[in-house]
């Protein structure tokens, strides 16, 4: 059974226009149609009727409803894979059903399928209209759909670019027989529709992987660690679909904590693979190797051994509670902005490990340094985004390192939680709603073992 579904009426759906001169409406383009009853305008007006729509489903209901009354009174597209049920959907002119033209939505079994053998033979012959022979399935799926005896001529073309899967258009003509020159223009036209529904199918499967990736980029949840206070804040680029390459985690090993916390070079799809391939490499290496600057020095290689075009700023170490309170921090730096470290009292100090970009060049010389955090003090790690956030009031001004620093000796004696809020809060102050690249913090700071001061 199909379902019906009536045109929204009064609706814009405005799609750009093939030549980038504005917005076309889909009722100009029916009146277009309508005034050319000859077809010729089908193809020409399908341009910018197919033009900019990106959702599958929406682009096949379009494409069944832009011939009615112009060149056909039934438009039916079939989708569907060799051997499965195809779905359908039927464009029906309004002279068919006595009122509005409608677009009714229904699958097909793969029995049914079957005695259609057009079906997926179309697919290998070409793009040229056909005949159907007398007692084919579709005559029935035409009458289900007008509530008439069918007269006239049935005509299919197949359609091109549907990659691994078949796919038909098939036209009904109540009255007299399509010419040779509007059979031609039925093969055009399913030329364009074909090659436009594999671009809308090819952007949702690249939008549903871009999905998926920047789910996979979001931080896992800080763990709860003694003695060891943590927070971070993560907020991902502005612009849609833009998958930024920033990512940290930290791991309580018991005596240890791990720490890592990096930006990988580009954006989009690749960035988030390289994120991945990272973090699952961290996650093995620890395995076998705790230091710091070993740990550099190995993913350094791997990532050469993988893609020696891709790299990543780090900044990896590790912190072990001190008796009595505070933290050692150890940490090897690969090109990273380096850490700043607040004092209860609001100082800023800035810890360097220093080092060169990870994965860039075999000879890469990592540094490893050391640090102790007195307990509330806290260290800062953040990504170049906090920096490089730009003002748009300002001329594009970026917030840069000093007014970072004199914003976190305002941070002094607070909670890490509220550190990392706080420089968030303040970056996305600054960026006034512009775009913006990763914007990531990530805080340790030394608690007090119970009983000491």
């Amino acid at each position: 059974m199909g379902s019906k579904v009536l045109p929204p009426p009064g609706t814009d759906e405005s799609v750009p226009s093939a030549d980038g001169g504005g917005p076309t409406s889909f009722r100009s383009v029916v009146s277009t149609l309508r005034s050319d009853p000859s077809g010729i305008a089908l193809v020409r007006e399908s341009l910018r009727g197919l033009a900019g729509v990106l959702h599958p489903e929406r682009l096949t209901e379009r494409a069944v409803r832009l011939p009615l009354d112009s060149i056909a009174d039934v438009c039916v597209l079939f989708a569907g894979r060799p051997g499965g049920s195809p779905r359908w959907t039927a464009g029906v002119s309004g002279r068919e059903n006595g009122g509005d033209g409608v677009v009714v939505r229904g699958r097909w079994s793969a029995e049914t399928a079957s005695a259609a053998p057009w079906l997926t033979e179309g697919a290998e012959s070409g793009p040229d209209a056909v005949d159907l022979p007398p007692g084919d399935p579709a005559e029935g799926l035409l009458r289900e759909v007008t509530g008439r005896e069918i007269s006239g001529q049935i005509r299919v073309v197949p359609l091109p670019g549907l990659a691994g899967a078949f796919g038909a258009l098939l036209w009904y003509r109540r009255y007299g027989r399509f010419t040779p020159s509007e059979a031609d223009l039925l093969s055009e036209y399913a030329e364009r529709v074909g090659s436009a529904l594999g671009s809308a199918h090819l952007y949702q499967y690249q939008a549903r992987t871009a999905t998926t990736l920047k789910a996979a980029l979001v931080p896992e949840p800080l763990p709860r660690v003694d003695r060891v206070e943590l927070g971070s804040s993560f907020r991902s680029a502005f612009e849609a679909e833009r998958i930024g390459g920033d990512f940290y985690e930290v791991e309580d090993a018991g005596d240890l904590i791990h720490f890592s916390f990096g930006d990988v070079c580009g954006k989009g799809n690749d960035a988030a693979v390289l994120t991945g391939l990272i973090r699952q490499s961290l996650q093995a290496l620890r395995l076998v190797e705790t230091a710091p600057l070993r740990l550099l020095e190995l993913l350094n290689v791997l990532l050469l051994r993988t893609d020696p075009e891709k790299f990543s700023t780090m900044v990896l170490g590790t912190a072990r509670p001190l008796p009595g309170g505070g933290l050692r921090i150890r940490a090897a730096g690969g090109g990273h902005p380096a850490p700043l470290v607040v004092g209860v009292d609001g100082t800023v100090r800035e810890f360097a490990p220093g080092g060169i970009f990870v994965g860039a060049i075999e000879e890469a010389v990592f540094r490893e340094a050391e640090t102790d955090l007195a307990s509330g003090e806290a260290m800062v790690v953040y990504s170049d985004g906090v920096t490089e956030a730009r003002n748009p009031l300002l001329d594009g001004e970026m917030l840069g390192e000093e007014r970072l620093a004199r914003l976190l000796a305002e941070c002094g004696g607070m909670p890490a939680p509220a550190i990392a809020d706080r420089v968030a809060q303040a970056v996305g102050d600054w960026l006034g709603g512009a775009e913006h690249d990763d914007i990531t913090v990530l805080v340790l700071q030394a608690v007090a073992t119970p009983g000491t001061s």
